[in-house]
């Protein structure tokens, strides 16, 4: 198969492009932008990525897109407008990142459905066409199936994962090393008629190759082919056994870190926006003085709350004797003043964590949304203080928490609601 030339390729980038003159992206959140990229941009690939391997150069073109778009509603965006390095945008939300999918993983993921439906659909008219398909697809698929044989002929002796749950190239490594490559792609049923297997074994038999020769013909002797049964193929990845791009995408990230507070910001009742804040607390990238000393920005020199300290995220949202002042009145509405800050509480993630283990489960979604409501109360005063010169009011916080507090009990925030002690038709 040929590569794709460049005049052949750009058109495909030229139309996700198109897509944006569209959108009034000025008028977007940056939550609603991010459904916008997974949604429509990165969609409009997935046919495409079903039957061909776009070049490096055109991935990072459409990157390029969908990370201008989001960060900043343009085609284009600089580096100090990207509050996050897209390797890390790009990865699911339970480790750390936006959920938006890596064009590479996902093509590859996609693609995988051919070696599948190959494997256990044999029958199809296109099933003996040589597929073209990238090496590391190959070998993550090899990984992820294990075959139960019956009449054997759609497993392949040497290198598919049939006996106990391992292949021959894994169990018999020296042995496999003296097989022919013609002779690697028999299938189990032509390897054991007439003990071909026995046969393809060439070169020096040395006593590594006789024990795993014999290692080899003891499990192979109680194995009896069943010719009315077919070859079943189970993937691992997935309760029911049957291949999905989803859980081969996902299976790409197993082994990953796990992100501790993504259950806490994306499983809760909350705005996008809110939510999409939350992330960027999470990270450490919001605009705080801190930051903005680093790269020599205009910057207040103390906190615009109290006035106290130097600004940063974790001193706005936990130390600010401010922000506990406001914590302390939002808790004590709903009964959970216990739960307030606490002097020498300075990471704001510890915080929240130890509150949600003190709580049981129906007022833990009550609780998660209220405290991702007040977090967001303090920035927007915070910004209003700095861009819009007004005086830290906890009485104008208050005001607006109990506002939003109803606003969002009207919008489903069903564990707000409870907390509140309020019936949905007195609201």
């Amino acid at each position: 198969m040929r590569k794709l030339t460049k005049q052949q390729v750009q058109p495909i980038i030229d139309r996700i492009a198109d897509r944006l003159r569209g959108w009034k992206a000025d008028l977007l959140t940056k939550a609603g932008r991010k459904i916008l990229v997974q949604f429509v941009l990165t969609s409009m690939l997935v046919y495409l990525a079903m039957v061909m391997d776009l070049p490096p150069w055109a991935l990072k073109a459409i990157d390029k897109i969908r990370r201008g778009f989001l960060w900043r509603g343009r085609r284009d965006a600089k580096g100090g407008h990207c509050l996050l390095a897209w390797p890390k945008v790009t990865r699911p939300p339970e480790l750390g990142g936006l959920g938006i999918s890596q064009l590479q993983q996902l093509g590859w993921a996609l693609r995988m459905r051919w070696l599948w439906l190959q494997k256990t659909e044999p029958d199809r008219p296109w099933a003996a066409f040589q597929i073209q398909v990238h090496p590391a697809i190959k070998a993550f698929f090899r990984v992820t199936i294990v075959s139960e044989v019956g009449n054997g002929k759609n497993t392949i002796f040497w290198t598919d994962r049939w006996l106990n749950g391992q292949s021959l190239d894994q169990l018999v490594p020296t042995l496999f090393g003296s097989v022919n490559n013609k002779a690697r792609k028999r299938t189990v049923y032509e390897a054991l008629t007439e003990m071909k297997w026995v046969q393809d074994i060439r070169g020096a038999t040395t006593v590594p190759v006789l024990i795993e020769f014999f290692k080899l013909w003891d499990l192979l002797s109680d194995l009896t082919l069943q010719p009315e049964v077919d070859d079943a193929h189970i993937w691992q990845f997935s309760s029911s056994g049957v291949y999905s791009a989803k859980s081969a995408y996902e299976g790409f990230f197993i082994g990953a870190v796990q992100f501790g507070p993504w259950e806490r910001i994306w499983k809760s009742w909350a705005p996008g926006k809110c939510k999409f804040f939350m992330w960027l607390v999470a990270h450490n990238r919001c605009w705080t003085a801190d930051r903005l000393a680093k790269r020599g920005l205009p910057h207040p020199e103390r906190c615009p709350l109290c006035d106290q300290a130097e600004e940063t995220i974790e001193h706005l949202l936990i130390s600010c004797v401010f922000s506990r002042q406001v914590w302390y009145n939002i808790l004590h509405k709903v009964g959970l003043q216990d739960l307030s800050p606490q002097p020498d509480d300075n990471s704001f993630d510890a915080w929240w964590a130890r509150t949600n283990s003190g709580v049981d489960d129906q007022t833990k979604k009550g609780l998660n949304s209220i405290i991702i409501l007040g977090a967001w109360s303090i920035w927007n005063h915070r910004n209003r203080c700095v861009f819009d010169g007004i005086q830290p009011s906890l009485n104008s916080v208050l005001v607006s928490v109990k506002d939003e507090f109803l606003l969002w009990s009207l919008a489903g925030a069903r564990g707000i609601s409870n907390l509140l002690a309020l019936e949905p038709a007195n609201v």
